[in-house]
């Protein structure tokens, strides 16, 4: 009887250990496979992957640089995987469709860089800690972490190519990211917005900001996740700017849609930032002193 349960006993922890080897196994086909699209993407527009560590991230790039002095246009991914309705139990967010990654390879610029999101194709600079779904899933509280991470990649690109700003294009999520780190920066000339999730709790401390930066934000009539109201919300809640304009585009959805319409897209004309006679601030006149003046006496001299 005892040699019977030890038995059943080691065939459970023998099918144990097989069920996990297969599920690594699978874990690591299924992430290869995304890598593989990914790279399939990227090579047509000759566009160089590698990883930059910034904070405690090891995030992952995707850029073509060819151009010194130059700004450089910067894609910025969104939740991946999180998003995506085949993922309902995600414990990888590398999307599986980069569309952020797409947007980029469309992109004729001279310079640009494909950004993922912490944890999407790489993980965590140190080897003790994994990368895992408690620290990817919380990036969307947008924390000063995330933030410094971002701006030390910018600057470790602008140090490598020699790049002197940047415009930056975020997608779902990374319109987010995005808008904070254009108002955290001085050296972005411009913010795009497709499909974006905005996190008006987050972006609140940087409305004054935003306001004075040229910005497009394009919004897929078709979008059930982020819809054309919730940007309109957004709008609404940074407030009235000459620098902002909104867009509809009636055939996309959020995951579709966006791709073969994106170069015509890009050639939008992005607002002037001129001044309306609210933006202006009131000074109040102050008349210049002038001399007394005091008259001769005596008359006038002959």
């Amino acid at each position: 009887m005892v040699n019977k349960i030890s038995f059943n006993f080691l065939k459970l922890s023998t099918l144990t250990v097989l069920t996990a080897i297969s599920l690594s196994a699978c874990a690591d086909n299924d992430q290869l496979m995304r890598e593989t699209v990914a790279a399939r993407i990227a090579s047509p527009a000759w566009m160089v992957d590698r990883q930059v560590s910034a904070g405690p991230y090891a995030i992952t790039v995707y850029e073509r640089m060819h151009e010194k002095g130059m700004p450089a246009n910067i894609y910025i991914e969104g939740d991946g995987a999180i998003d995506e309705p085949e993922a309902l139990n995600v414990f990888n967010p590398t999307p599986n469709n980069p569309v952020g990654l797409h947007l980029a390879s469309r992109d004729n610029a001279k310079n640009l860089a494909y950004i993922a999101r912490p944890c999407q194709f790489s993980g965590l600079l140190s080897d003790e800690q994994e990368c895992n779904q408690e620290i990817w899933a919380n990036h969307k509280e947008y924390g000063r972490a995330e933030i410094d991470a971002y701006n030390t990649l910018l600057d470790k690109m602008k140090a490598r190519y020699g790049v002197t700003s940047f415009n930056l294009i975020g997608y779902d999520s990374g319109a987010t990211l995005a808008a904070l780190i254009a108002a955290d920066r001085e050296d972005v000339l411009s913010l795009r917005t497709v499909a974006g999730e905005f996190d008006n709790i987050a972006i609140a401390p940087y409305k004054r900001q935003l306001r004075n930066i040229p910005q497009l934000h394009l919004s897929g009539a078709q979008d059930t996740l982020n819809t054309p109201e919730h940007t309109q919300s957004f709008l609404q809640f940074i407030g009235q700017s000459a620098c902002i304009k909104n867009t509809h585009i009636q055939e996309a959805a959020h995951f579709a849609g966006w791709v073969d319409k994106w170069p015509e897209q890009l050639k939008r004309p992005l607002p002037t930032c001129e001044k309306s006679l609210n933006d202006y601030e009131f000074t109040p006149y102050t008349p210049e002193e002038k001399p007394i003046y005091y008259p001769r006496m005596g008359g006038l001299k002959k």
